[in-house]
């Protein structure tokens, strides 16, 4: 892996208020207003939420379903953001004083994601006709079961971040941020935020409902959907976290205690990682309602028993998981080396071909695609990409050898014939060649900051900490410091793991490189990449490795 020569160098002097400046300008935010709001965001920072487009019509829609006390159906998608954007929308309509309000969650397996004819026929077969429809986190490319509602006389409000196509639903309302010409990237959770947020500027509420009360919700899917951690996305995450601590909702205070979060201080690493997995773990190889169930129940038994559930869920999915990854690397070190990797069998869970996809992304740095296939040959992959290329375009490309696509440049999913996989991947590799440049396929470490020994202090690893919440958008600032050698004997630990101690100058301090086992140091010096930052468990500042050369 090459290291990016375009970094940050900071004199030995440096102390970690100048660094956190520095390193902002060179993020391209100025000196001033721009640095002070992002280190310390503000709700009234929150953008005006009518600035989207759709959002006006959206709360006259709201207005009259719940002036009407209309039945509204909820539908939402299967993953947590889609689970979140439900929990909210329900609890925000019934605080208002709707009508009857059902919810819907597809089944993974048998119907797919978002809103499809097969997931529609059952939601409307269940004895419930809605008069009010809601698709959340879906819809946006549902043109024939939307059409299908409104010719049974149901009024239908999309709530929606996904890229748009032809035709477009005919809904009565879509919000969808791709319909205007600003650049919002909020997951579905933050846009039913910002559509009860409208609703009380217009409409008043806001003593039946503290939308406070909901940011350590939006924080969890706005972490867990990969959306950037910028503007109101950063306010949603560094509120959600301090609410997060002393949450209001019985079932998320569940999920957090059998997931092992303590006492510690959560972080976006406790969204994404240990309270995110888990509630998908229900959509991926169980019941997605039972994460729904659990975020909106208050009974301390029921919560306890749903948090279990999701819990074993969650090592259920990890077991099959490991066992598709070690299958899907054979296959990619089998077939001849391309751009892509297009990887299929009838032995894996549809449930976990996204995670799949993104770790063979990690390892081989190719945009990948999983696809689990069933016993009538038909397919169900996942794929993940790259930055500076769509998965979207490609697949457009490839559409004639596809039964359905939909998704982000980043993420996508795909319906395919198991007879097509190999078509797919000789048309996904030529539109590669052809369309995107050679070196987005290389791999290369960006380097941020170039450091002295004399910045690996306690200061300068608690001034780093202010930058987070860390995600898409605002990674982790990755450092480099020269002239490292160990100190003693490294140590490995659960097998996969590596600790050591080391010296720099005349600094000496603890490493760990987690996956790092199989790559000890040998050189009896050596440069270190990778992030300077305080370790709760030590109390102390440690060097978390991403690279070693």
């Amino acid at each position: 892996m090459r290291w990016s020569d375009s970094h940050l160098v900071l004199p030995s002097e440096c102390g970690g208020e100048e660094l956190i400046s520095r390193f902002l300008s060179f993020r391209g935010f100025s000196v001033g207003v721009d640095q002070e709001n992002f280190l310390r965001p503000r709700l009234a920072s929150l953008g005006a939420p009518e600035e989207l487009p759709g959002i006006s019509d959206g709360v006259e829609f709201l207005s009259e379903a719940i002036q009407g006390k209309k039945r509204i159906l909820i539908f939402s998608d299967y993953d947590v953001d889609g689970i979140v954007s439900a929990t909210l929308m329900k609890l925000f309509l019934q605080s208002q004083g709707s009508g009857e309000i059902r919810t819907f969650l597809p089944d993974r397996q048998k119907e797919g994601y978002g809103l499809t004819m097969g997931a529609l026929d059952r939601a409307l077969g269940q004895g419930f006709v809605p008069e009010v429809f809601l698709a959340l986190d879906c819809g946006t490319n549902s043109f024939g079961e939307v059409e299908k509602l409104k010719q049974a006389g149901v009024r239908v409000l999309i709530v929606d971040h996904h890229q748009l196509s032809e035709p477009q639903p005919k809904a009565d309302v879509m919000v969808n941020p791709q319909r205007g010409p600003v650049g919002h990237h909020f997951c579905t959770a933050g846009l039913v935020f910002k559509l009860c947020h409208a609703y009380q500027r217009a409409k008043g509420g806001r003593e039946k409902f503290d939308l406070r009360d909901v940011m350590d919700l939006v924080a969890l899917a706005t972490v867990a959907d990969l959306v950037p951690l910028l503007n109101d996305n950063r306010i949603f995450v560094q509120e959600g976290l301090r609410r997060l601590a002393k949450t209001v909702h019985p079932g998320l205070k569940r999920l957090m205690e059998v997931s092992g979060v303590g006492q510690r201080v959560p972080t976006s690493f406790t969204l994404g990682f240990q309270l995110g997995p888990r509630i998908n773990a229900g959509g991926r190889v169980g019941d997605a309602s039972s994460g729904l169930e659990l975020l909106l129940s208050h009974d301390p038994t029921e919560t306890a028993r749903l948090a279990r559930e999701l819990d074993l869920q969650n090592r259920r999915r990890q077991e099959l998981e490991a066992v598709a990854l070690g299958e899907a690397e054979e296959q990619v070190e089998s077939l001849p080396k391309g751009l892509a990797n297009v990887v299929a069998s009838d032995r894996w869970h549809p449930g976990v071909v996204g995670i799949v996809a993104a770790r063979l992304v990690r390892k081989f740095h190719r945009p990948s695609f999983t696809i689990a296939l069933n016993s009538d040959g038909e397919g169900r992959g996942s794929g993940r990409g790259l930055p500076g290329l769509s998965l979207m375009d490609a697949l457009r490309a490839c559409s004639s050898c596809l039964k359905g696509f939909g998704g982000h440049d980043a993420a996508a999913g795909i319906v395919i014939e198991a007879g097509q996989v190999a078509e797919f991947r000789k048309l996904l590799q030529a539109w590669l060649e052809t369309h995107v440049a050679p070196d987005i396929f290389e791999k290369t470490l960006p380097i941020d900051i170039q450091l002295c020994p004399s910045h690996l202090t306690p200061e300068m690893a608690r001034s780093l900490a202010e930058l987070a919440p860390f995600g898409k958008g605002n990674p982790e600032p990755t450092l480099r410091v020269d002239g490292v050698q160990v100190v003693g004997t490294p140590r490995i630990f659960a097998e996969r793991h590596l600790k050591f101690r080391a010296q720099a100058g005349d600094k000496k301090f603890e490493v760990i490189g987690f996956d790092f086992a199989k790559r000890v140091p040998t050189q009896k010096v050596f440069d270190l990449a990778g992030i300077w930052e305080w370790d709760d468990y030590t109390d102390g500042p440690r060097w978390r490795m991403t690279d070693w050369q």
